[in-house]
C-alpha cells in the first residue's frame, strides 16, 4: 500500500509493563482466581495454583518479547506466524484473536458496570446505583460509554491512551496496597465481626452460618493434588495474558529492551501481588470461608443473599468505616476493568492494519490518519462489533459469551502457534537473516537457542491448560455452541484467505510475495 504504516513509536518500557499488567488485569483476574478457584477446587493449594502457571508463563512472556524483537512490527501473532509457519496459519491465528476479542470487548466492558461499579455503589451505601449498575440496562449504558469514550481516545492518539493507562494502573496498584494494609492491621475476629455486620444489612448468612451450610453441602477443603492442578486453568485467566505488547511492537521505542523488561516484569509482579493477597486472605479470612462463600455466592443461593459477588475487596472493605478508603477500593477495581475495550480495539486494529498491508483485507483497514497516526476507521468498525456483542450480553447474556468461547480459540491458535513459531524460527532458512540480525540470536544455552527452549516450555503449559478446558465440565468442556462458533470462524477464515488470494492474483497481485519479507514499519 505504501512504504510506511504511518504509526509512530510512542511506548516505552514503563508503558509496556503497564500494558501487560492491564491486559492481565492483576485485579480482575485476582478476583476470578480467589473467587472461582475455591469454588471449583476448594481443596486446592492457592499458592501452588499460582506457581504451576507463573513459572512456565515467564518463559511464555519471553517468547512474545523475543518475537516482537525479531519482528518489530504492529500486528502481533499475525506477523510472526504468517512469516515463520505459513501465511494461512498466521491469518487463522490472528482471525481467531480478532473474533474472540469482540467477546472480550463486550463482556469486560460490561464488567465495568457489574461487578465493578455495582460493588463500589453497594460498598458506599448507594443501593439504587448498585441495582442499576447490575441491571441489563445499566450494563448496556455503562459498557456503551466505556466503548465509545475509549474509541474516541484511541482515535485521538496512542500517547493520550498510554497516559490514561498509567493513571489507571496507579489506581489499580493503590487498590492492592489499601486491601493489604487493611488485612494486615486487623485480626480474624475483626473480619468476622465486619462480615457479620455487612451480612445483617442484607439478611445474608453470617460467617459461621456460611461455613456450617457449606459443610452440610459437602464442600471440603481437604488438601488435594488433583484440586490444585484444577486451579491451573483458573490462574491462567490472568497469568496467561502478558503478551499484548507484541501487538504494538511497531509503536514501541527500543523494542527489545522495552518488551524484555515490560512483559516478564508485569507477569512476575502479578504473581507476587497474588501471593501477598493469598497470604492475607488465608491469615484473616481463612480457606474454609473462601470455599464456603464462593460456593454459595457462585451458585447464587442462600444463605448468601448479598447483591454482589464475594469479591475479596469486600473482605477488606468490611474492616473500615473510612469512606475515602472504601471509595478507593471500589474505584481501584473499576480501574482494573476499565481498559479492556481499548485493548481489544487496539489489538484488532493493528492486526487488520497488517492484513491490509499484505492485501488480504480491504484498504480501509490500512488507512492511518496523518494527524493522529491512528487507523481510526478500522477502530470504529471494531468498536461497533464490540457494541453489538455488548447488547447481546446485557439483555440476553447467553452462555455462549463466556470465557470458554473466548479462551479456547486464543490458546488453540494464537498462543500454540506462536509457541511453535518460537521453537522453529532459529532453524528456518528463509528467516535466517532476520533472526541473526536480532539481539535474540545471541541468547543460547550451549548451542541451543533460548527462544526455542522458551517455546517448548510455553507449549507445555498451553497443552496442560487445554486438557482441563476440554475435559472438565465445570469449565464448559466441549460446549457445542462454543465449538460451533470457533469452528465457523476458522472455516470462514480458510475460505476467505484462499478466495482473496485468488482475487488478488486476478488483479495481478501475488500476495504470497508479501510473506517473504517483513511488512513496512
Amino acid at each position: 500500500m505504501r512504504e510506511a504504516t504511518g504509526l509512530v513509536r510512542e511506548a516505552g518500557a514503563r508503558d509496556i509493563l503497564a500494558l501487560a499488567a492491564m491486559n492481565m488485569s492483576w485485579g480482575l483476574s485476582a478476583f476470578w482466581y480467589f473467587f472461582w478457584g475455591p469454588y471449583y477446587a476448594p481443596g486446592g493449594d492457592l499458592n501452588m495454583g499460582i506457581t504451576v502457571v507463573l513459572i512456565p508463563m515467564l518463559f511464555g512472556s519471553v517468547v512474545w518479547a523475543m518475537m516482537a524483537t525479531i519482528m518489530p512490527r504492529s500486528g502481533g501473532d499475525y506477523i510472526f506466524n504468517s512469516r515463520i509457519l505459513h501465511p494461512v496459519l498466521g491469518f487463522l491465528s490472528s482471525l481467531g484473536w480478532v473474533a474472540v476479542n469482540f467477546i472480550w470487548c463486550a463482556t469486560l466492558s460490561a464488567y465495568v458496570s457489574s461487578p465493578a461499579l455495582a460493588d463500589l455503589a453497594y460498598l458506599m451505601g448507594w443501593s439504587s446505583l448498585g441495582a442499576f449498575a447490575a441491571s441489563g440496562l445499566g450494563i448496556f449504558v455503562v459498557g456503551t460509554l466505556v466503548i465509545a469514550v475509549f474509541t474516541v481516545i484511541l482515535i485521538y492518539g496512542m500517547k493520550l491512551y498510554l497516559n490514561i493507562q498509567m493513571i489507571m494502573f496507579g489506581f489499580g496498584v493503590l487498590w492492592f496496597l489499601i486491601i493489604w494494609a487493611l488485612l494486615a492491621t486487623h485480626t480474624h475476629t475483626d473480619f468476622v465481626n465486619g462480615w457479620n455486620a455487612l451480612s445483617a444489612q442484607y439478611g445474608s448468612g453470617t460467617y459461621d452460618q456460611l461455613n456450617g451450610a457449606a459443610t452440610t453441602a459437602g464442600v471440603s477443603i481437604a488438601p488435594s493434588v488433583q484440586a490444585t492442578l484444577l486451579l491451573m486453568p483458573i490462574s491462567f485467566w490472568g497469568l496467561g495474558y502478558p503478551y499484548f505488547a507484541a501487538f504494538i511492537a511497531g509503536e514501541t521505542k527500543s523494542v527489545h529492551k522495552s518488551t524484555m523488561i515490560g512483559m516478564p516484569a508485569a507477569l512476575a509482579l502479578c504473581g507476587i501481588s497474588w501471593y501477598i493477597t493469598n497470604y492475607f486472605l488465608q491469615s484473616i479470612v481463612g480457606q474454609n470461608f473462601l470455599a464456603s462463600v464462593s460456593y454459595f455466592g457462585g451458585n447464587g443461593v442462600a444463605p448468601y443473599t448479598l447483591p454482589f459477588y464475594p469479591n475479596f475487596e469486600v473482605f477488606a472493605a468490611v474492616l473500615t468505616n473510612n469512606s475515602i478508603l472504601i471509595f478507593l477500593i471500589g474505584f481501584g477495581f473499576i480501574a482494573w476493568n476499565l481498559l479492556y475495550a481499548a485493548l481489544s480495539i487496539i489489538g484488532q486494529s493493528r492486526i487488520a492494519l497488517a492484513w491490509s498491508f499484505d492485501r488480504i483485507a480491504p484498504p480501509i483497514f490500512g488507512e492511518v490518519s496523518e494527524r493522529t497516526h491512528t487507523p481510526w476507521k478500522n477502530m470504529v468498525i471494531f468498536a461497533i462489533g464490540g457494541e453489538i456483542l455488548l447488547f447481546i450480553y446485557a439483555f440476553y447474556a447467553p452462555v455462549l459469551l463466556v470465557s470458554y468461547t473466548a479462551t479456547i480459540p486464543q490458546i488453540l491458535t494464537t498462543f500454540i502457534l506462536t509457541s511453535i513459531a518460537a521453537m522453529v524460527i532459529p532453524f528456518r532458512k528463509k528467516l535466517k537473516t532476520v533472526y541473526e540480525m536480532s539481539a535474540v540470536s545471541k541468547y543460547k544455552i550451549a548451542s541451543i537457542p533460548i527462544i526455542s527452549v522458551c517455546g517448548v516450555i510455553y507449549f507445555g503449559i498451553l497443552v496442560a491448560v487445554l486438557y482441563y478446558y476440554f475435559t472438565d465440565p465445570a469449565l464448559g468442556s466441549l460446549y457445542v455452541p462454543s465449538l460451533a462458533v470457533t469452528g465457523a470462524v476458522y472455516v470462514f477464515g480458510l475460505i476467505y484467505f484462499y478466495a482473496i488470494r485468488s482475487y488478488r492474483m486476478k488483479q495481478g497481485i501475488d500476495i504470497r510475495l508479501a510473506y517473504t519479507e517483513l511488512p513496512p514499519e
